[in-house]
C-alpha cells in the first residue's frame, strides 16, 4: 500500500506540473503532449491496471531497482536513474522506475534528477563531483551487437576450428613424415601438423589435469602459496567491487568493517605482494641455475631471448581478455544497467587500448583510472620488474657481493619512497590522502612503491640457488645462506622459529587493519581520509610490503629442506598441482566475472560479511572453471607452438643443456616461468642435475 500511495503522489505531482507547463514538459500545447495524456489516461479509472503496475515495479529507495521484467506493457517501460561520481565515471546510486512510455526520456525527468542529485551531495564528501544519468533500459539492450563484437566471436570460432583440425591431425595420418618410426610427435609430424596439433584440446587438457607422481616436490610448495593468494584477492575484490553497485543498505554496510573477519578481507592487498615475490624467487633462483656455469656469458642473443619468452607466454592471454572485454562482455548479460556499465569501464580501453600490450600502463595513462582493464596494473610492474632481473642476476655472476646488494638497495628505495610520500600527504594504509595528489595513481600501480616486495624474492631466490648448488661450486660452500639452509635442515627447532617468526611477520600486518576500517569505516577505503596518526601509518606503509613477504619466505624455506612436513604436504597437494596451471588466466578473468555477476542484477543487494565471502567463494569457483576453456584458447596453444614450432627440441633431447653461445634453439633451455606442463621438470633439472651429493635433494 505504501508503494501505491507513493507512485500515485509521484503521477499525481507530475500531472499537476505538467498542467502548469514547466519546462520539463517542452510541448506547450496539452493536447500535442504525448506524456501529459499517457499521465492523464494512467490516472483514469480504465488505467488503474498500469497504475498499479507502476507501484508494485517501482523502486522505493535508493539501490531499489525495482521489477526490470515485470514493468513492460503496451504503456509501460523501466527508466534508470543514476548517481555518478564523475572521476571514476562509476555509479553509486540507482533507481529503477516504472514509468509511462511516453515519459521516457532525460528531459522529462530533470526535476525528479536534480533532487536525487542534491540527496546525493548531502551524504557524499564535499569536494566529489557527481552528476546524474536516466536511461532507458530495453532501449540501450535492444542495439544491434558491434562489429567489433563480431571479430571477436569469429576469432573465438576460429581457435575452435584450431582444435576440431588438431584432433584430425593428431589421430590421423594427416601430416605424418615419410618414415616415421618414433613415438614422440615432434619426429613424426611435418611443422604444419605440429601447428595443428597445439590447439589439440583434448591432449591440451589431458596435460592440464595430468599429475606426475614420483621425483623431487620441493618447488610444489609454490602451487599451494600461488593457488591460496588467488583466491585471497578474488575474495578481496568480491568485497570492494560490490560497493559500485546498488547495496539497498548502503547506509549500514560500514558495520561488517566491525567485524575482526574484515582484516582479512583487507588484507587481500599482500596476495598481491606475495605474487611479486614468488614471480621473483623463481626467476632468480631458476635462471641463475643455467647462467651461473657460464658466469652470465652466455651471449646478447639468449638474454633477448628470454625477454621474448617472457613477453610471448604473457601477452596473447592479455590480448584476448582485453578483446573480450572492449567488444563482446556487454552482450552476454540483459540485467537493467549491464550494458551501460560495461560502456563506462571500457571508456579507458577505446581512450587508451595499446598500452597494455606495451606493458607500460602504469606509467601511460598516469592515473590508475584511466588504465584499460584496470586489474593488469600488476603485469605492467612484473614486468617491468622482469627486465630488471637478468642484468642484476649476470652482475651476481660476475661479483655475489654486488649481485645481493642491488636487490637490497632497491628494496631500500622502496621502503624509503613509501615513507616519504606518506609523511608529506598522510597517506592513508589504502593509498588515500585528503590532501595532496592521486595517492592511488602515485603509489598504489608504480614500481617504486611495489618493488620491495618483488626484490625481497630475490634475495630468497639468490638463497634457494646457493644453499642447493653448494656441493657443485665450492665457492657457494660456506655462504651466508648455504649455512642457513643447513643449520635449518639439521634442527627442527630452528625451522619451528622460522615458521614462528614468518607467521607473525605475516600477522602482524594484516589484523591491525581491523583497528583502522572501525575508524574509519566504508570511507577508509574508499574516502579521501586518513583516520591512523601520521607515524603509525609512516611504519605501516613502509615495512608492510616487504616485511610481509619476507615472513612468506620464512615459512616456506624449511619446506624447501624437508622440515614442516604438514605444511609442505598441504602446500604440494595434486589439487594445487592442477589449478596453479590455470593461475595466470584466473587473474584475467575472475574480474570481468564479478563485473558480469554485479552488472547483471535485476535488484539491489542486502550486504553482510556472510553473504560476501559466499560470493567470493563462489566467483572462485567459477572463474577457475572458465579458466579451462579460456586456458585451451589462448594459452596453452600458443605455448605449444613455441615449443613444437619457433624453438623445438632437438631429437632425442630430454633434458635442458646448459646454456653456449648465442644459438636461439637454445631457448628451451630457460625455465619457462608460466608453462603449465613443463614448469616442474624444468627446475628439477635445473636446480638439481649432476648434484654431487644427493643428500641436498629432498625427497
Amino acid at each position: 500500500m505504501k508503494a501505491f500511495i507513493f507512485v500515485f503522489c509521484i503521477v499525481l505531482l507530475g500531472s499537476a506540473v505538467a498542467q502548469q507547463k514547466q519546462p520539463w514538459l517542452n510541448d506547450t500545447d496539452e493536447e500535442d503532449n504525448p506524456c501529459l495524456e499517457q499521465l492523464r489516461t494512467i490516472l483514469s479509472p480504465e488505467g488503474a491496471g498500469d497504475l498499479l503496475s507502476m507501484a508494485l515495479n517501482t523502486g522505493k529507495g535508493i539501490n531499489q531497482l525495482g521489477d526490470f521484467e515485470a514493468c513492460h506493457s503496451e504503456g509501460l517501460d523501466y527508466i534508470l536513474f543514476s548517481v555518478i561520481m564523475e572521476d571514476t565515471n562509476f555509479s553509486i546510486a540507482k533507481l529503477g522506475i516504472c514509468s509511462p512510455r511516453e515519459c521516457n526520456s532525460a528531459e522529462k525527468y530533470g526535476d525528479i534528477s536534480n533532487l536525487i542529485l542534491e540527496k546525493a551531495r548531502s551524504i557524499m564528501p564535499p569536494d566529489t563531483k557527481l552528476k546524474t544519468s536516466v536511461e532507458v533500459s530495453r532501449e540501450i539492450l535492444a542495439e544491434p551487437m558491434s562489429s567489433g563484437a563480431i571479430v571477436v566471436i569469429a576469432l573465438i570460432c576460429s581457435i575452435m576450428l584450431l582444435w576440431i583440425l588438431g584432433m584430425i591431425v593428431t589421430y590421423t595420418n594427416f601430416g605424418n613424415k615419410s618414415n616415421p618410426i618414433s613415438q614422440r610427435i615432434e619426429d613424426r609430424k611435418q611443422k604444419w601438423a605440429l601447428a595443428l596439433h597445439s590447439f589439440n584440446p583434448y591432449e591440451n587438457v589431458s596435460k592440464l589435469f595430468t599429475v606426475k607422481e614420483g621425483g623431487d616436490r620441493t618447488l610444489q610448495v609454490l602451487n599451494g602459496v600461488r593457488v591460496l593468494s588467488i583466491c585471497w584477492v578474488i575474495l578481496g575484490h568480491s568485497f570492494s567491487f560490490i560497493f559500485f553497485y546498488p547495496v539497498v543498505n548502503s547506509m549500514t554496510a560500514g558495520e561488517m568493517f566491525n567485524n575482526e573477519l574484515f582484516s582479512i578481507i583487507a588484507a587481500g592487498v599482500f596476495a598481491v605482494d606475495t605474487f611479486f615475490f614468488l614471480s621473483c624467487f623463481l626467476t632468480f633462483a631458476l635462471l641463475l641455475a643455467n647462467l651461473y656455469p657460464k658466469r652470465g656469458r652466455v651471449g646478447i642473443g639468449n638474454y633477448c631471448l628470454i625477454y621474448f619468452h617472457r613477453y610471448y607466454i604473457l601477452i596473447f592471454p592479455l590480448v584476448f581478455v582485453q578483446l573480450f572485454t572492449m567488444f563482446l562482455a556487454r552482450y552476454i548479460g540483459s540485467g537493467p544497467y549491464y550494458r551501460q556499465t560495461w560502456d563506462k569501464l571500457n571508456v579507458a580501453c577505446f581512450k587508451n587500448p595499446w598500452q597494455n600490450f606495451l606493458f607500460i600502463a602504469n606509467f601511460y595513462p598516469w592515473q590508475l583510472i584511466d588504465t584499460c582493464i584496470i586489474w593488469v596494473w600488476f603485469l605492467m610492474n612484473d614486468m617491468q620488474f622482469f627486465i630488471l632481473s637478468p642484468p642484476i642476476i649476470f652482475l651476481y655472476c660476475m661479483n655475489k657481493k654486488i649481485g645481493k646488494l642491488i636487490p637490497l638497495v632497491l628494496v631500500i628505495i622502496s621502503m624509503i619512497v613509501n615513507g616519504v610520500f606518506t609523511a608529506i600527504w598522510d597517506v592513508s594504509i589504502f593509498w588515500v590522502s585528503e590532501d595532496g595528489p592521486d595517492m592511488q595513481s602515485l603509489m598504489y600501480n608504480k614500481p617504486w612503491s611495489r618493488m620491495g616486495a618483488y626484490f625481497v624474492g630475490a634475495l630468497f631466490g639468490i638463497s634457494y640457488f646457493e644453499a642447493f648448488n653448494a656441493q657443485k661450486y665450492s665457492e657457494l660452500s660456506h655462504t651466508v645462506f648455504s649455512r642457513i639452509y643447513t643449520f635449518l635442515r639439521n634442527s627442527r627447532k630452528a625451522s619451528l622459529v622460522s615458521f614462528v617468526i614468518g607467521l607473525a611477520l605475516t600477522a602482524i600486518f594484516v589484523f591491525p587493519q581491523a583497528s583502522y576500517f572501525r575508524s574509519c569505516g566504508i570511507g577508509g577505503l574508499y574516502g579521501n581520509l586518513n583516520c591512523w596518526p601520521l607515524l603509525p601509518s609512516v611504519l605501516f606503509n613502509v615495512f608492510s610490503r616487504p616485511l610481509f613477504v619476507t615472513g612468506v619466505g620464512l615459512i616456506l624455506v624449511p619446506t624447501f629442506v624437508g622440515r614442516l612436513r604438514v605444511i609442505k604436504g598441504f602446500l604440494s597437494a595434486d589439487i594445487f598441482q592442477v589449478l596453479a596451471r590455470l593461475n595466470y588466466v584466473v587473474y584475467l578473468i575472475h574480474c570481468v566475472f564479478l563485473f558480469h555477476f554485479f552488472n547483471d542484477m535485476r535488484s539491489g543487494m542486502y550486504i553482510t560479511i556472510l553473504t560476501q565471502f559466499f560470493t567470493g567463494i563462489g566467483a572462485t569457483a567459477f572463474s577457475f572453471l572458465f579458466a579451462i576453456p579460456v586456458t585451451m584458447l589462448c594459452e596453452v596453444p600458443f605455448m605449444n607452438l613455441e615449443k613444437y614450432i619457433l624453438f623445438p627440441k632437438k631429437n632425442g633431447s630430454t633434458k635442458p643443456e646448459e646454456l653456449e653461445g648465442d644459438k636461439p634453439e637454445r631457448l628451451e633451455k630457460f625455465y619457462k616461468l608460466s608453462d603449465p606442463e613443463e614448469a616442474e621438470e624444468k627446475a628439477k633439472s635445473m636446480l638439481f642435475d649432476n648434484t654431487a651429493n644427493s643428500s641436498t635433494q629432498i625427497n
